[in-house]
Formats: structure tokens, sequence, C-alpha cells
């Protein structure tokens, strides 16, 4: 089975998760990936996108690709800009039993990876799913694509 990819790019403004989380939501559907694994994956990506917006200038844009096969779902996070790194730093336990600062422990929790690479003036979020019940936390990503037990995977069939 090849896998698909799209994307959607939103304006950074209040306002535009709703898109991403439709947007999320709908490709769940379309592959049947279950409600709780759609329901972590939006909330991750509805965590990493407000984290972004809050620390953005407004300007641009925010571009989330979906890419998926049977084994995985890839969901890339991508927006030009000032170096920010979303995932970090981790709260200390004094600051997890705060209202609302659990946001990257939790995101670490829900789901198999999760990246943050910064490219040029590009900082990308990489977050995979796994579409079986088992974890697949050796899963490797990487800028040139992904690689499962040090196998190359690609979801375009034309690519080696």
């Amino acid at each position: 089975m090849a896998g698909t990819e799209d994307y959607i790019e939103i304006e950074k403004k209040p306002g535009g998760l709703e898109y991403i989380s439709d947007f999320i939501q709908e490709r769940s559907l379309g592959i049947k990936l279950g409600f709780k694994k759609t329901w972590e994956l939006m909330l991750v990506v509805d965590e990493v996108c407000s984290n972004i917006l809050a620390n953005s200038d407004g300007e641009g844009f925010l571009k989330i690709v979906w890419s998926n096969n049977e084994t995985y779902v890839k969901i890339e996070i991508i927006d030009r800009g000032e170096p920010f790194n979303p995932l970090s730093p981790l709260p200390d336990e004094d600051e997890m039993l705060s209202l609302g600062a659990m946001g990257t422990y939790m995101i670490e929790k829900m789901v198999d990876k999760i990246e943050y690479h910064r490219i040029k003036d590009i900082n990308k979020v990489c977050i995979i799913k796994s579409r079986k019940r088992n974890n697949h936390k050796n899963i490797k990503i990487n800028n040139k694509g992904n690689e499962i037990n040090g196998k190359r995977v690609s979801s375009n069939p034309d690519s080696p």
C-alpha cells in the first residue's frame, strides 16, 4: 500500500488552530486511525502549534504536512522565522504542578517520536504516531526521509 501526503498552510493569526484540528481529524478519519490516536495527535499538534503561535510575531504562515503509510502517521509542522523550539525546555517537577505547564511532558507521552530541527531559517517539528498498537520508539526521523530499523521508508512510491 502506498502512502499519502497532504498539507495545509495557515496564517500565524488567532483562529488558525481550528483549521489545523479539522485537517488532522479529516486525515485521521480517512485512514481509520481510531478515536484515541486521532485525539492524541490533535492534542499534540494543537499544543505545538499553540506554542509556536504564542511565540510568533504573527507574520507569515505555519505549514502542517501530513503523510502516512501502513505503519505510521508523520506530521511536520514548518515555520519560517526566528529559531524557536516549541519542545523545550521540559518543565521541572514544581512547574508541572501548575496548570498548563505539562505541555512538553504530555506531548512526549502521546506520540511515538517527536523532534525539532532548525534548517537555515526554518523551524521544523516532526511527529510520528504509530498506526499499530505497539510503539515504534525505534523510528528515526531525518531530513532526507525516514528510517525504521535502519531501513529507508518513503511514502512516495517514486523515491528510492
